[in-house]
């Protein structure tokens, strides 16, 4: 079988552990359910087979009775065994559900509720019609799960495409292998079509990349030797071949998967605040059964009212919002460590954005090149290269990238030493080298011009040589084409203060922030500051939301109510600290986010306010005989997979479109 053909097999659900897994995934729905619903495909067959076996009996029970009037003992036992058969499943779940603890939401007693109304029918020996609720009931939640696992069509696809086969090249030999079986080292061949079995970097070839399934991105990225490529992506145009740097669960898509997967086992403050409650629903349910029972003297009615309050619609509000919201926000390439941050980001009224990575493209390039001291632009240019490329600042790439287009000799530095947010010391021939910051190098005693830097609107690093000033490089930045529109449609949806936080001077950051429209900056700070920055905007009782690049800015990040990262693909810090990491590096994702928090909340709360009037209206209906215990089971249906449907609205949000410059 051919890489593509294996890979296509496995996007369909071809292979068994893509069964397996779908069956896990129903499990834990089931849980969110009412209890312990055992929907592997294993437990899918029990239960259907007893549903089966008891629906013949039932069935066999009527024809008794139709056929054979005066042997009603005979009908009466088969609708017994066929309501006893087709309750086991139910009466399993109840007694493994009194065991269960809160995280399986079984403060609801879903389970609890359907056992009850069987029994009364039980204790009645109306056996036809607990045999035919409990049918109408399991057969509900079989499809209640199965639609369910609906929405983790996107977050299943993440387990799918690292599901594919790899061209191993030893030496002349090419062989087919699992992707599991890779190492790292190893060279990998891919095709056009081929899907990158694993992480790692281009050692020959030319291609583009489609990058969407991890990304959102719609635009395919070129490669070529020396570029880096993800597993789960995949190669569009030429052959490649690469060196795997890591597989499994170490590559980008495995981290991704576990933290997605992860996300779906938390709860967002609201499903808490529900559950917190649940515990006085089932005694006010069974105390308004027993005033019906005993105001009207109707076991059917009591049954009804039972039936139609199992709290489905309350369970499902929440957990099939977070779970449809999760799927589509990766499929926009965003990553969500908690569903709890979709509630919280609809508390944000605040946004701090750093600067260079988030607000501009982060791809410095030197504007122009000021000698000092005798000093040529070559030799300052090979100097500074020589420090910087123990760097991994965006500043210190471009000046490195800067020397080697000019194909200049970069010397080794020793004895490099590096203060976050000022600059670098080392050695480069025996000379002391001085790298960053003006404030940096009059710390290190070194004399600047009184004038300062000429060109106050670009980026400047200074250089000193033996304690003397060397010269100074400037550098500019580009802004993001969206970054104009973002600010403007943050504003719009009611996002009061926005604000910059960049440790570059004062005219570069006054002339960005007039050129995006933000009217609130503070330049010249050191992350400390920016984290202070942060921590006094809540203290003044703002919930903050930082958004920076992953990389520097940590502790601004780690300070925020809700921490967003840019371009996490490949960025192993980002994907590890930010609540929410951006795969792409593209600023229209922040509102998007924001705009599906806000939706998400909304359609939980339409759950709940529908489940409420729902039930209510059930309860009032079947108190006064309008509704008989066969129809109260449809209609609880009814109301579960309205909630499901009503949630599955997330998985189309698209967001809304942002100008571009």
């Amino acid at each position: 079988m051919s890489a593509n053909s294996h890979a296509l097999e496995t996007q369909l659900g071809g292979s068994h552990h893509d069964h397996d897994h779908d069956g896990e995934h129903l499990r834990k729905l089931g849980e969110c359910c009412g209890g312990a619903h055992d929907y592997s495909d294993n437990g899918l067959k029990w239960r259907l087979t007893l549903v089966f076996i008891g629906g013949v009996c039932l069935l066999l029970s009527g024809i008794v009775r139709w056929l054979r009037p005066t042997q009603a003992d005979l009908a009466s036992t088969w609708a017994m065994g066929g309501a006893i058969i087709t309750a086991l499943p139910i009466f399993r779940d109840a007694l493994l559900g009194f065991r269960s603890k809160a995280l399986a939401n079984t403060e609801f007693y879903m389970n609890q509720f359907i056992t009850l109304a069987v029994i009364a029918c039980f204790v009645t020996q109306q056996y036809v019609t607990g045999g035919l609720v409990a049918i109408i009931l399991l057969l509900g939640h079989i499809l209640e799960d199965r639609s369910m696992l609906g929405t983790n069509e996107a977050i299943n696809s993440l387990l799918h495409l690292s599901r594919v086969s790899a061209r191993r090249v030893r030496g002349e030999i090419e062989e087919e292998v699992d992707a599991e079986s890779l190492g790292e080292g190893d060279i990998v061949r891919m095709r056009p079509g081929d899907t990158v079995p694993a992480d790692g970097n281009v050692v020959k070839g030319y291609s583009t990349i489609n990058q969407a399934t991890i990304t959102g991105e719609s635009l395919p990225v070129e490669v070529a030797p020396g570029a880096k490529v993800f597993a789960g992506t995949s190669n569009l145009t030429g052959l490649l071949e690469m060196q795997v740097t890591s597989t499994g669960q170490q590559t980008v898509l495995g981290r991704v998967k576990d933290i997605v997967e992860e996300a779906q086992q938390t709860r967002a403050p609201i499903v808490r605040l529900t559950e917190e409650y649940a515990r006085y629903y089932m005694p006010l349910i069974l105390l308004i059964a027993g005033f019906v029972l005993f105001f009207t003297q109707n076991v059917q009615r009591a049954i009804s009212v039972i039936v139609v309050s199992i709290p489905c619609t309350f369970v499902l509000a929440g957990p099939s919002a977070m779970v449809a919201a999760l799927a589509a926000a990766s499929r926009m390439g965003i990553l969500v460590k908690s569903v709890r941050f979709f509630e919280a980001a609809n508390d944000i009224d605040t946004i701090v954005f750093d600067k260079t990575g988030t607000l501009t493209t982060g791809e410095l390039k030197v504007a122009s090149i000021e000698p000092h001291d005798g000093m040529k632009e070559n030799d300052l240019l090979a100097v500074a290269a020589a420090v910087e490329q123990h760097s991994t600042h965006p500043i210190a790439r471009a000046i490195v990238n800067a020397a080697r287009d000019r194909e200049l000799h970069i010397s080794d530095a020793v004895d490099v030493q590096e203060k976050h947010g000022h600059g670098l010391l080392a050695r480069v021939g025996g000379r002391e080298i001085v790298v960053g910051r003006a404030a940096w190098l009059q710390q290190q005693e070194i004399a600047l011009p009184k004038d300062g830097a000429n060109q106050h609107d670009l980026s400047a690093l200074h250089i000193g040589v033996n304690r003397k000033l060397a010269g100074i490089i400037y550098l500019s930045d580009t802004i993001r084409a969206e970054a104009s529109g973002v600010i403007t449609i943050l504003r719009e949806e009611g996002i009061d203060q926005l604000t910059m936080l960049t440790g570059d001077r004062l005219p570069v950051a006054a002339r960005l922030a007039q050129e995006i429209g933000l009217t609130d900056f503070r330049a010249d700070c050191l992350p400390e500051q920016k984290q202070e920055a942060v921590t006094k905007l809540k203290a003044d009782g703002r919930k903050v939301m930082v958004v920076g690049d992953g990389v520097n800015d940590a502790p601004a990040l780690a300070a925020g109510d809700l921490s967003v990262a840019m371009g996490a693909l490949g960025s192993d810090v980002a994907i590890q600290t930010a609540d929410i990491a951006l795969m792409a590096s593209d600023l229209s994702r922040v509102p998007h986010f924001l705009g599906l928090a806000d939706k998400t909340l909304r359609i939980i709360n339409q759950n709940m306010l529908c489940g409420f009037v729902f039930i209510g209206a059930a309860i009032v209906l079947s108190g006064v005989g309008l509704i008989p215990p066969i129809a109260a089971a449809f209609i609880h249906e009814f109301g579960a997979f309205f909630v499901i449907f009503n949630s599955a609205r997330l998985l189309r949000f698209e967001g809304n479109p942002i100008n571009q410059a």
